[in-house]
């Protein structure tokens, strides 16, 4: 890393196409584009921390204070400053109070199966293995996330149809701190790499391996079948067995949330091997996504490390 003042490039005007990346961010999803941007000093020093590479960092000639996130800035990735914040504001068209941007590039797409298989290091074609450093080593080529998965034995968080930025956000949040082996979302999700969702998150979805699918309910099957997963819907209804009954998980546990509004559908309850709910007072019927998320990675850690061998 090289000192970060002195490479910092002043740009006086806002129509220079190095600054393009930034331009209109509030109307644009970067939904389909080969970049992400993310959001104060928290979230950027994340992303330089983790696995994505970085194509530019923003912030303004008067902010101070990001001496730390700076100098983490590689020597290749330029840092533009542009005069006075209404300045800013007027680039990327919203109120800029977090004081810096940066322009994170996206990695290919892994998709369920083939993590699990890099995951596991079996299936059909799959040849993870680990890399002697506690994590599963990835096929060339894999797609994102796969190199940096651990063996530590975490959940895995499957999410079909999380529309809300924020919800999808503190679930990532909680994924991260608790240690999720993966978050797979469904293909009604929408974009954690989507400004307000990286924010909520706090870099967790940077965190964090994600897969994706194509057609869930097809590969949850197959999941079962082919690398032994154990998924449980999480509901809450008569037939669901109560969180804290549970005390014995699967070596490869998967819980899969619907979203506060409908929950989750049928069809992904009748592909689960078993339905689990957090009790609850009668006289309220949901919790916010990532709360539920957080308290079943907390429960599961806690029967985890109350089973593990003493030593």
């Amino acid at each position: 890393m090289s000192d970060a003042a002195t490479r910092e490039i002043c740009v006086d005007n806002l129509d220079d196409p190095r600054l393009r990346p930034y331009r209109n961010l509030r109307e644009r999803t970067l939904r389909g584009e080969s970049i992400f941007v993310a959001e104060g000093a928290l979230v950027v020093e994340r992303l330089l921390r983790s696995r994505f590479g970085v194509e530019s960092i923003l912030t303004t000639r008067k902010e101070t204070g990001l001496g730390d996130c700076l100098s983490l800035v590689p020597a290749d990735v330029p840092i533009y400053r542009v005069d006075e914040r209404a300045a800013a504001n007027e680039l990327v068209g919203f109120e800029f109070h977090q004081g810096i941007l940066a322009v994170g590039k996206r990695e290919p797409s892994t998709s369920f199966l083939a993590g699990l298989d890099a995951t596991f290091g079996g299936g059909n074609g799959g040849n993870g293995g680990n890399n002697g450093n506690g994590e599963t080593a990835s096929n060339e080529g894999a797609g994102s996330g796969t190199r940096f998965l651990s063996r530590r034995g975490g959940a895995f968080v499957v999410l079909p149809d999380a529309t809300k930025p924020d919800n999808l956000g503190l679930a990532f949040r909680c994924a991260a701190a608790l240690g999720a082996e993966a978050v797979v979302l469904g293909e009604r999700c929408c974009d954690p790499f989507s400004r307000r969702a990286l924010r909520v998150s706090m870099g967790g979805v940077l965190q964090t391996p994600i897969f994706r699918a194509e057609k869930l309910l097809d590969e949850i099957a197959e999941a079962r079948r082919r690398g032994g997963v154990r998924f449980f819907a999480t509901v809450l209804n008569d037939e669901a067995v109560s969180l804290p009954e549970l005390d014995a998980w699967p070596e490869r546990t998967a819980f899969v949330f619907g979203n506060e509004y409908s929950g989750l559908t049928q069809d992904f309850v009748d592909a689960c091997d078993r339905s689990v709910m957090i009790p609850m007072r009668p006289d309220v019927d949901s919790l916010n996504l990532g709360v539920s998320v957080g308290v079943f990675l907390y429960e599961f850690n806690r029967s985890r490390s109350r089973r593990a061998p003493n030593g």
